[in-house]
């Protein structure tokens, strides 16, 4: 299937990216294509998102909550779980399915992608799907990894952890560790290399990722050569520090898009509360679920992306400064224009097909690979 934009954007997206700095981080911004609005939406994430913003200006509070009743579950499933990506991956991408036995047990699916030209001894994408925790799966994600494997020709492994609130934390977290500690001793079987491993998630499972990252620098394994973070939950207990406090204030919304931008980042930003009944926990100040809280200066090189209009960007953007201030090597990347989970939209917007483009320089650059790629 074709893409559903022209290859035109996704060069201007290049050209017009600058250069800011963010409470002493640098941050790469990727300005929008064919708009030069301040706090303009895309255009293409306008279409799908106007009439759903529409009807949430006139929403009331609580109809749009998060908790762990069957109604809201399944709602959010609904909602999380669509396919939004189209293919456009040309390269063959050989995809097999294998299962890492849990602490308890239970065998956890993975799929491995393998491109016909796969480096050798190639540095490895370990990815871990996003979902607010309880929703998800490595179907929503799959054409961001496959696009990043055609891209780079690196060996890939997506899993399939066990969701909230069925499976209350750990479950899902540790699930993502054990699975991690099983690329390592199997990745030469692969043709992968064990020393470059590479841990990515999105929203959720870029929460996940801290967890795997941090629990591998905790158990002296270092297994983890980098990670990167796409717009991830860091910040769950709403910890506030000179880096980070929450407020609508702090987002440049265009007038057109301002009564239901404000609305709707509200609304999200009031969810992330409800995360503790998902997850059958009250310690969401924990750094496990909360990392933004507990810094080390031991993390690996990490990369950040987050979207102008994301509820999340404020906490993204602190913790690429807390980051910067430990020293710890951070490549952050903003997108204008855009909000939550465009990592979900490859083929239909072309930030995307950039986002797979950074990510796999990132991998290649710290793999200490060759950083040319196909574009």
């Amino acid at each position: 299937m074709s893409r559903k934009y022209s290859l035109d954007l996704l060069e201007k997206i290049q050209e017009k990216q600058e250069t800011i700095n963010v409470q002493g981080a640098e941050v790469i911004v990727k300005n929008i294509p064919d708009c030069d609005e301040k706090g303009a939406m895309d255009p293409r994430l306008y279409k799908d998102m106007k009439v759903q913003m529409n009807i949430m200006r006139f929403m009331p509070k609580n109809m749009m909550k998060m908790d762990a009743s069957e109604k809201s579950v399944k709602n959010m499933r609904k909602q999380f779980n669509g396919i939004k990506s189209v293919p456009i991956v040309t390269k063959d991408i050989n995809i097999t399915n294998e299962t890492v036995k849990a602490e308890d047990g239970y065998d956890i699916p993975i799929r491995i992608y393998n491109s016909i030209s796969k480096r050798e001894n190639a540095p490895i994408l370990y990815f871990i799907h996003g979902g607010g925790f309880m929703a998800g799966s490595p179907d929503v994600v799959e054409e961001l990894v496959k696009l990043i494997v055609e891209k780079t020709d690196i060996l890939a492994f997506s899993v399939d952890y066990r969701l909230a609130p069925e499976h209350p934390f750990p479950t899902g977290h540790t699930d993502c560790y054990t699975t991690l500690k099983w690329i390592y001793e199997n990745a030469e079987a692969f043709g992968g290399n064990k020393n470059n491993i590479f841990v990515a998630g999105d929203s959720a499972g870029g929460n996940l990722t801290q967890y795997c990252t941090t629990r591998d620098m905790e158990d002296g394994r270092n297994f983890v050569k980098g990670q990167l973070l796409l717009y991830p939950t860091l910040n769950m207990c709403d910890y506030e520090d000179e880096f980070y406090s929450w407020s609508i204030d702090k987002y440049e919304i265009a007038p057109k898009y301002k009564k239901g931008l404000e609305k709707m980042l509200n609304m999200m930003h009031a969810m992330v509360g409800g995360m503790a009944g998902i997850l059958g926990t009250e310690d969401i100040h924990s750094k496990y679920l909360s990392p933004y809280v507990d810094v080390s200066s031991d993390y690996p090189s990490t990369f950040i992306t987050v979207g102008e209009h994301d509820f999340l960007m404020i906490e993204c953007l602190a913790y690429a400064a807390k980051l910067k201030k430990q020293g710890v090597d951070t490549e952050t990347i903003l997108y204008r224009g855009l909000g939550h989970a465009y990592g979900d939209n490859v083929g239909v917007y072309p930030q995307s097909e950039d986002l797979a483009i950074e990510m796999g320089s990132f991998i290649l650059k710290h793999s200490k690979k060759d950083s040319y790629f196909e574009r």
